[in-house]
């Protein structure tokens, strides 16, 4: 377009210019229109996501968008109330997102600002990314809602997960750690390491009150619905504790009984959980269906007196 101003507009004007000036104009029209493309398409990329697919960076992408979660908390609570559906956490400084899904996204939005004051330390990938970069630095989008169904809430999410490949989704399955087991060293590891003043209900207190709703909201939910681990006990039971601790427990006769854990000794003798739990390792004897018995968390290695 320029060579052939710069050709013509002399021969029909009658005008002659200044051809150094010519050249000076004409690099820098070029370099900077350049520049220029190259400014836009970066601002592009950092605006596009880390997935495949659209940018879920664009707020018109989303039902609804947040742009910052620190400040429109009351907002998210309002528009989200009695609702299910699908979530993405926007990272702004970094662009790296989380995929997540509720049947109850307000429900669900409360325990991630509750971990992220909380003092207590979060093994979740995302809340601890929310703590480095700070809440007012992300913002929050709700893709899509959907029936009150866990099954459709998965389903929907590992969709999102597989659209977008999102960096803090640790786990590339739908349903926190559904399909996927640790290994036995994995398991102590983890309760030791959130035992004691490092679990998050340690130090808190329940009231008569709220226990005695807790019961009776499961009693009337059991009473209309069913669930798959019905009725089942011992090794069939969900709580069987696989890679939990061993209990050695010894009569006056010195008969001897082993369980893998303390769930499997009070599935046999029929008592509490706290009662087992309580009483192992204290070297005193314990009166189970009429019977002494002493309760270890190791074999004997003595004769006791």
């Amino acid at each position: 377009m320029f060579s052939g101003w710069y050709y013509w507009v002399p021969k029909i004007l009658g005008l002659n210019y200044n051809m150094t000036l010519s050249k000076v104009q004409f690099w820098i029209l070029f370099i900077g229109v350049r520049q220029t493309g190259r400014l836009f398409e970066k601002a592009k990329r950092l605006y596009s996501s880390t997935g495949k697919g659209g940018s879920p960076l664009n707020p018109e992408d989303f039902i609804h968008f947040f742009h910052n979660v620190k400040e429109s908390k009351k907002d998210i609570y309002k528009k989200l109330r009695k609702k299910a559906g699908i979530y993405v956490f926007i990272n702004n400084k970094t662009n790296q997102l989380y995929v997540g899904s509720s049947v109850n996204l307000t429900k669900i939005m409360v325990s991630y600002y509750y971990y992220y004051n909380s003092d207590k330390p979060s093994q979740l990938v995302i809340i601890r990314t929310m703590k480095k970069y700070r809440l007012d630095n992300f913002s929050l989008g709700i893709k899509e809602f959907c029936d009150n169904n866990p099954k459709i809430c998965l389903d929907l999410e590992q969709k999102w997960i597989d659209y977008y490949k999102p960096k803090y989704n640790v786990l590339t399955n739908a349903g926190n750690c559904s399909g996927y087991k640790h290994s036995i060293e994995t398991i102590n590891k983890l309760k030791e390491m959130l035992k004691e003043e490092n679990h998050p209900k340690f130090g808190s207190t329940t009231s008569v009150e709220t226990k005695e709703a807790i019961s009776e909201g499961i009693k009337l939910f059991y009473s209309n619905n069913s669930h798959p681990s019905k009725g089942l006990k011992g090794k069939l039971s969900p709580q069987y504790g696989i890679g939990g601790k061993f209990v050695f427990c010894y009569n006056e006769t010195d008969e001897e009984w082993i369980f893998p854990s303390i769930n499997a000794a009070k599935q046999h003798f029929k008592v509490r959980w706290t009662f087992i739990k309580k009483n192992l390792d204290t070297e005193e004897w314990v009166i189970i269906n009429d019977q002494k018995w002493r309760l270890q968390s190791t074999p004997k290695q003595k004769e006791y007196d």
